[in-house]
């Protein structure tokens, strides 16, 4: 089924993968990342010992892993979702990422804690909302047209034939759940008590089976932190809005399970989850993570990395150690906004940036040209010297008003920076030691990742259907 290839190839894919990462958004990242793990799992030489065959399969399913059946909709919804975005992509592939998923997102889950995988859950959506408003979200995305054909059959063609009666959401009924109106609060949440309330007011009754009765509290846990305070202030057009779009997700997931079955359905459910999983993993292995992201794998790697790796490092990627030693610069300083914009533009015509602070600057540094000297980068500089420093080199900057205190005089500054000289960070400080570790502790954990992919691959046993077989 796989086409044999270099290992030594994939390794140095990915460690060129691992490089551009560093400049790549999050979502290109990640979607780049799993491709390219696909084909390297694909191109590694495992197939003396991997147990893959083209087995005949049902009609509804395209693969097996390790025994278990993964199916025909779930091919068929992520390779829609992905080829939106990249069209070339083949079904083999994403099968194939499907597959990758599955295995890794098991590992995942025994080497990271549910609070590491999901991090954000107080101010989020809990996980299974997520889950539930993705699932709907593709399903709609793919089956839209059969969908609204559905959804026309039913009396005047809308969802809303299904509602029965609206709940009243009593003030008195909201006061006991919610407590009394503007009062500060630190923490949008509901005790037992307040839950089980919560629970028995009934904000749409439906002549709909999965949503026969939709509860204030089935409401109130599908909410991010930001619905949750929509909810406290009695935002009861809000409140009716989420239980219209509930229903409309109950009924597009209702309708899956209709066409396809339930096993088809949960599997779907899986693989979404899985990817959301594999996501995390990834970022806790430091791709495409934020470098503030906090992750006891990459913090315990850079705790272990040596002060000889970190030269090493340094010697070997010194552009990433780049920063201005010192800039020569001149400024005009104006009273006035308007003003400032017309001397702005004149010295961008004039080049004559000397003589225009002589004529205009405020400053008392206004005869010497609004001559700042060399700044040097020692210390701390002061508002102006930064400014200065965040300027390009031979462009005149559009007039920025100071930082000043709301009792003091506003006034705003041009500066033109004449000279910029570049070195590189000290060898032995806390920043190039910092820096260094990440990233030494981002490729080993790559490598992990890619290795620990490899072998999951090895030992899992993958059915495939002969018409995806790769070509």
């Amino acid at each position: 089924m796989y086409r044999p290839g270099s290992s030594l190839q994939v390794k140095m894919g990915l460690m060129g993968i691992f490089r551009t990462l560093r400049f790549l958004g999050m979502k290109s990242c990640l979607s780049v990342l799993c491709l390219t793990m696909s084909a390297a799992a694909m191109a590694a030489d495992i197939a003396p010992t991997a147990a893959t065959s083209q087995a005949v399969l049902q009609s509804d399913l395209v693969a097996r892993l390790n025994g278990a059946p993964i199916y025909k909709l779930t091919l068929d919804v992520l390779a829609h979702m992905t080829q939106l975005e990249k069209p070339k992509t083949r079904q083999a592939d994403i099968l194939d990422n499907i597959v990758n998923n599955r295995l890794l997102a098991v590992a995942g889950r025994g080497q990271f804690s549910e609070e590491e995988l999901q991090p954000s859950r107080r101010v989020a959506f809990e996980a299974d909302v997520m889950l539930d408003n993705q699932l709907s979200g593709y399903l709609r995305t793919v089956y839209r047209q059969d969908l609204e054909a559905a959804i026309g059959k039913l009396p005047g063609g809308r969802l809303d034939a299904l509602i029965q009666e609206q709940g009243k959401l009593e003030e008195d009924e909201l006061s006991k759940i919610f407590g009394p109106r503007n009062r500060v609060m630190l923490d949008y949440s509901l005790n037992p008590s307040q839950q089980a309330a919560a629970n028995h007011v009934i904000v749409l009754r439906c002549n709909f089976a999965p949503a026969a009765n939709i509860s204030l509290f089935a409401l109130f846990r599908r909410q991010n932190v930001q619905g949750r305070v929509e909810f406290f202030n009695r935002n009861r057009d809000y409140i009716r809005q989420q239980a219209q779009l509930y229903l409309a997700n109950l009924y597009v997931l209702d309708w899956a399970r209709q066409r396809f079955g339930e096993p088809a359905l949960r599997d779907l459910r899986q693989a979404v989850e899985e990817q959301n999983t594999v996501r995390a993993i990834m970022s806790l292995h430091g791709i495409g993570a934020d470098t503030d992201s906090e992750s006891r794998l990459l913090n315990q790697l850079a705790a272990e990395v040596k002060p000889k790796e970190v030269a090493a490092y340094f010697r070997s990627h010194k552009d990433e150690f780049k920063r201005i030693v010192s800039v020569k610069s001149r400024h005009i300083r104006l009273n006035n906004e308007a003003q400032a914009r017309q001397v702005a533009e004149l010295a961008q015509r004039s080049g004559d940036f000397a003589s225009l602070a002589r004529q205009y600057s405020t400053a008392a540094d206004a005869q010497q040209g609004g001559d700042l000297g060399i700044i040097a980068h020692q210390g701390q500089l002061s508002w102006l010297e930064q400014l200065a420093y965040m300027q390009e080199p031979g462009k005149v900057s559009p007039p920025i008003r100071a930082a000043v205190a709301p009792n003091e005089k506003a006034y705003w500054e041009i500066v033109l920076v004449e000279k910029r000289i570049e070195g590189y960070q000290d060898p032995a400080s806390e920043t190039v030691r910092y820096q260094a570790s990440l990233a030494l502790a981002q490729e080993k954990a790559i490598r992990q990742l890619s290795t620990l992919q490899a072998q999951l691959r090895k030992s899992a046993k993958i059915e495939t259907r002969q018409a995806l077989q790769y070509q």
